[in-house]
């Protein structure tokens, strides 16, 4: 006798050896047991689950001739049974739908359907594909499914039910079957090797049933396959081979690359798997599943023995998981998922990877930001409980006091309110207050605004303020772009507002263009000593502070502001 392969050789005979569908196998024999048989069933699933199967079982235990009645429990060794497990019953007649499409099919069916079963109990029509039919073969089959003789039974088996029209649909009692678990295929697996008196481990056998998606028959096609290849011994890497299946080893090996930032590790992983011949493609969704498996881990806290994976993998998986946060693996996640057009699309998909690595390692060095957002919070309460510390702002204080009604021109060094780090080395800083914003002259005026409007203070250190008598005269150069906006009457307004809350008094706010050569005129050089600015800002104690907050480094230093 010729080769059979094991998908025909292990075909399920009775209901109870049908895996993974008990809900329907239980219904259908509890329909049997009640002598509550329709007459037409519709059994839909994903490739590979049974359909054809259950309409093959049911048959017998209809037509079985162990009992006078039908039975729940095909007997498999009566005439009946026999041929109809053979394919070659004359009461039992199995139609290919993509074959058999048209009207004038269906027309013949017809015909046929008056007349009484040769010798069993019913005549059975069994419709393989059934959405494969035309629309005018599905009308012309309406009226006699919904009341087709009492010998005759239809029963139709499909893999695309949306395709079936609603009133083929309402007139059968419909079962969808589910893919099939990995475990179940993996016990079924394991009782058919145990009597074909072959080994495979049990992670080769999780390779096998993840390969399946769910389909007992592609398991079995696959197996089938495998001993082909190994026919004296089969090992786990000869069924990677065979699969085209990447080794989990370096989907862990490049996961730890990433979660230490490590990129020449991670592009060594990626060239090892090239070189190795694996489909880079598959390789990236490979990864993909991984990275999902590393985030159900990762915020899973009960048992993981759900996941589709080897005890000792599994394992890996969590110590893995705990290596990285979850903000991280998302980012991660995101960052891999959307790679998957450019990946696909590329010519160059080892490049594209490449790209994608490196990216993915620098964004766990970003620092997320609810963390900078807490990082700020924590340093502004720092300096609101320092003592003294209320709306505290910098400012220097005149070199000399000039004489009675002649003030000197004040020049703004930096928006930030810090002195130039040449009248920093003559007169240390001091603290200005805010109600007290230091003498009432246009330095503390400066700093007074600063604190109750910073906008209008910005723009206002872009130019240089002298106060002479009643009048406070603002001198920008004649090209600048705040010249405009501090001429506007809403900014006048503004700033007459802040002149009299601080200067207790009302003054004429005078606002006048002037050059660059007599803007700086009677301002300190600006010719300083590059190493004394650096000095300067690297010993500045709000630029300290910032860094020992979020953990940095000063990375240049401009002098050319």
């Amino acid at each position: 006798m010729s080769y059979q392969v094991l998908a025909r050789k292990w075909r399920p005979q009775t209901f109870e050896e049908v895996i993974g569908q008990k809900h329907v196998s239980q219904t259908l024999k509890n329909a049997i047991r009640q002598g509550k048989i329709a007459h037409a069933f519709l059994f839909s699933g994903e490739r590979g689950v049974g359909k054809t199967s259950l309409a093959r079982i049911l048959a017998k235990a209809l037509n079985c001739h162990s009992k006078p009645e039908p039975t729940e429990i095909p007997c498999n060794i009566c005439p009946s049974c026999i041929e109809i497990t053979a394919g070659n019953s004359m009461d039992v007649l199995e139609i290919d739908g993509a074959s058999n499409t048209g009207v004038d099919d269906v027309r013949i069916l017809r015909e046929n359907v008056r007349y009484k079963p040769a010798r069993d109990r019913y005549k059975v029509y069994i419709i393989d594909e059934v959405h494969m039919l035309s629309k005018a073969a599905f009308n012309a089959l309406l009226k006699t499914l919904e009341e087709p003789p009492p010998h005759t039974i239809f029963m139709f088996a499909t893999t695309e039910p949306e395709k079936l029209p609603d009133t083929i649909i309402s007139r059968c009692l419909r079962f969808d079957l589910k893919r099939i678990a990995t475990q179940e295929i993996i016990a079924q697996l394991e009782r058919l090797l145990q009597d074909e008196q072959i080994h495979i481990s049990k992670r080769g056998l999780f390779l096998i049933a993840r390969a399946a998606e769910g389909s007992m028959r592609d398991a079995q096609s696959l197996l089938d396959r495998i001993l082909a290849y190994c026919p004296d011994e089969v090992k786990d890497a000869d069924i990677e081979e065979l699969l085209g299946r990447v080794d989990r080893s370096f989907l862990f090996k490049i996961t730890e690359a990433l979660t230490a930032a490590d990129p020449e590790g991670s592009l060594t992983a990626l060239n090892t798997i090239y070189e190795s011949g694996f489909d880079l493609r598959q390789f990236y969704y490979a990864y993909l599943e991984h990275l999902r498996d590393l985030m159900v881990a990762k915020v899973s806290s009960g048992s993981l023995a759900w996941m589709d994976m080897p005890e000792e993998e599994l394992k890996e998986v969590v110590r893995l998981a705990q290596t990285v946060s979850a903000e991280n693996l998302q980012r991660i996640f995101r960052l891999w998922y959307a790679a998957e057009n450019e990946i696909n699309q590329s010519p160059l998909p080892k490049v594209a990877l490449e790209m994608c690595l490196l990216e993915m390692i620098h964004a766990q060095q970003s620092i997320p930001i609810d963390e900078v957002l807490q990082k700020l919070d924590a340093l502004q309460q720092k300096i609101a409980s320092a003592p003294g510390a209320h709306s505290l702002v910098w400012s220097a204080p005149p070199k000399s006091a000039a004489p009675a009604g002649k003030h000197e021109p004040v020049k703004n060094s930096a928006a930030s309110g810090y002195p130039a780090p040449a009248e920093a080395a003559e007169q240390p800083a001091t603290l200005v207050a805010e109600g007290t914003a230091g003498k009432r002259d246009a330095s503390g005026f400066l700093a007074f605004v600063r604190q109750r409007n910073l906008p209008l203070a910005s723009q206002l250190e872009h130019g240089t303020m002298r106060l002479q008598g009643e009048e406070l005269l603002i001198e920008l150069p004649a090209d600048s772009f705040f010249l405009e906006t501090i001429n506007d009457r809403e900014t006048g307004n503004k700033i007459k507002e802040l002149c009299a809350e601080f200067f207790k008094k009302q003054l004429q706010i005078t606002v006048a263009p002037v050059k660059k050569a007599q803007q700086h005129a009677g301002s300190p050089p600006k010719e300083l000593d590059r190493k004394k600015k650096v000095h300067d800002a690297m010993h500045n104690p709000l630029i300290q502070k910032i860094v020992e907050t979020f953990e940095g480094e000063i990375v240049e230093v401009n002098t050319d502001i």
